[in-house]
């Protein structure tokens, strides 16, 4: 299963704010150089004015998740994100991460198993 554009932008941005290359993101999303350069020019910027920030949701609030769940240090861009992806999917941002979380676990696995594939059947 692939991830839609809005989740990829949203990874996409995410990798490139830790320094990652744009090859190494192509490479570990399955998708080309291009896709990445697309998607970091289209990515809007946050809001900066104070009407911008007037129509943005309310971001300053923390994400939770129950007593006995995952925990998450307050994050402004990290709150923005599961908002956007909760409104996106129509679920609730735990559902919502858990999902995106899993489906992308599995690509990774998936890839892993591939490579691990290809080293066994060249020795």
């Amino acid at each position: 299963m692939s991830m839609s554009r809005t989740t990829r932008q949203i990874v996409v941005a995410h990798l490139a704010s830790l320094d990652m290359p744009q090859q190494q993101i192509a490479d570990e999303l399955g998708v080309s150089r291009e896709t990445v350069r697309r998607d970091l020019n289209s990515t809007p910027p946050p809001a900066t004015s104070e009407a911008d920030a007037e129509e943005a949701p309310d971001v300053a609030a923390p994400v939770l998740f129950g007593p006995q769940g995952l925990t998450l240090p307050e994050s402004l861009q990290l709150g923005q994100d599961l908002r956007l992806l909760a409104a996106s999917y129509k679920a609730p941002a735990e559902d919502v991460a858990r999902q995106l979380l899993h489906d992308q676990a599995e690509q990774i696995r998936g890839r892993m198993r591939a490579r691990s594939f290809d080293t066994t059947r060249d020795a």
